[in-house]
Parts: structure tokens; sequence; C-alpha cells
């Protein structure tokens, strides 16, 4: 049975191509835009139930380093040492977190994905933050019934606004190579970053909370227009992703109706 299992994660990504492309052929079949939503959806929603069966089965040897991570976690927590400023997920009054186990992720290839057991009915919406008590991770982008597919940082579309505290904004963005490297661009010339500079995201307000994202290890400056560029390590271990927790802003309502144009 281990040997099965073994061998079904070993090649859980050919098996997933065929169900896409079977998923793929049936859609084109049909031009009702409604049924193709509907499938859409019915398809994200058994590929991650699979990932889950299989992801299930992974975690259950290695529980060991598993139970490890979550002493570590705690033992942070109950110290408040986690890492995170005051500002971050672990102290915001303004926001509920969704706790999510991570079924299935990558971070080696250009486009990254990581879907999570959490989803329409555990209140998981598109445009919530996903973080780890490491930092922040990136946003949901597609949820069903029970699962949600978040876009991370290390994504060739996972740019987000970030800022290094009092030294202005800049946009984050990934390069496509190291898992745990990312680049801080456009911060302004009188704003130079020196290493150990803290980035912290900086998002809308329904996305997430100001949340550690990284620190600064080296900055050059452009030659044209003097603006800095900052090479930042990330916080979150995109390598190792186990579980994280959705951002949930508890008054989104009062936030609705002040960015909808007065009539």
């Amino acid at each position: 049975m281990r040997q099965l299992i073994l061998f079904l994660a070993k090649y859980r990504s050919t098996l997933l191509l065929i169900v896409f492309v079977l998923v793929s052929l049936f859609r084109h079949s049909l031009k009702n835009p409604v049924a193709e939503h509907r499938l859409n959806s019915i398809g994200f929603g058994a590929v991650a139930t699979l990932h889950h069966t299989l992801s299930g089965w992974k975690q259950y040897w290695r529980l060991e380093a598993i139970n490890e991570e979550l002493a570590r976690e705690n033992a942070a927590l109950r110290s408040g040492e986690t890492g995170i400023s005051p500002s971050s997920f672990s102290n915001s009054a303004d926001y509920d977190f969704i706790p999510a186990r991570v079924v299935d992720y990558s971070y080696h290839k250009r486009n990254n994905y990581i879907i999570i057991h959490a989803g329409r009915i555990d209140g998981v919406k598109p445009g919530m933050g996903a973080i780890t008590p490491s930092g922040w991770v990136g946003s949901v982008v597609e949820v069903s019934a029970e699962y949600a597919h978040v876009v991370p940082v290390i994504h060739s579309k996972g740019n987000i606004g970030a800022r290094i505290p009092g030294k202005g904004l800049g946009e984050l963005r990934w390069d496509g190579t190291d898992a745990s490297l990312a680049t801080l661009i456009d911060i302004q010339r009188e704003n130079q970053p020196v290493p150990g500079d803290s980035v912290f995201s900086f998002t809308r307000a329904a996305v997430g909370p100001s949340t550690l994202t990284g620190t600064v290890i080296s900055a050059t400056q452009n030659s044209e227009d003097l603006t800095w560029t900052a090479q930042v390590a990330l916080s979150a271990d995109y390598k190792n992703m186990n579980w994280l927790y959705i951002s949930k802003i508890k008054d989104a309502a009062s936030l609705d109706s002040l960015q909808t144009p007065a009539l």
C-alpha cells in the first residue's frame, strides 16, 4: 500500500496532466459560458481533492517533523518571538485568520502555486492574503467549496507593493530563479536601503495587514533615475509549506461602502 501511495505521489503531475487534458477536451465541446465556468470549478475541486488525498498520506509519513515544527511555532508564539512586527497578523485586531493546511505546492517553477485545504465553506474568497508565522506568502486567486489556489510571491505575476518603514514604497518582484530571494525596485533615491532593513507587504486593506516579507541583503542605485533596487531575502520558507493563515478583514461591509463611489 505504501508503495502505491509513493507511486501516486511521484507521478501526480502526470496524472493531473491527464485529468486536465480530459477536462479541456470536454470544455472545448461546450459553448455555453455558464457550463464552462461550472466545469472550471469542478475541475479545480477534483484536482485539489486528489492533491489532498496524496498529501494526507505523505503527511502521515512525516508526522514527527510536522509536530516538531508546530512545537517550535507554539514556543515562538508564547515567547512573542515570531519574527513578525506588531503590525503583522499575529497581533492584528482588524482581521480574523483562517488556518489552512497546504495540500500541494511548488517552488522550482517560473509560475509556482500553493493549494490549501480551506475554501468557500470556510470563508475563503479570492483576493484574501496568505500568511505564515514567518511572513507574507501570497494571495488567493481561485476557490472551490473546500480548497483554494494561492499565487505566491515566487510567481511571474506574484508582484506586490512593499515598503521599508521610514524609507517609502516600492514593488517586490521575483526573477524566477531562487525561491528564497526577491527584488524590491523603485525605491526613491533619498531612501537608500541598507542590509538588515525589514521589508513589509503593502496591499489593499481587504487583502491583508502589513506583514513582514523579507530582509534587505544588498542594494544598488540606478544610474539613470537614481532609484534604488534591493535584493531581499524572503522570510517565508517556500520550500517547506505545511500550514497557512488566510487573512479575513473583520469589517468588510464598512470597507466596501467606503470604496463604493457616491451617487
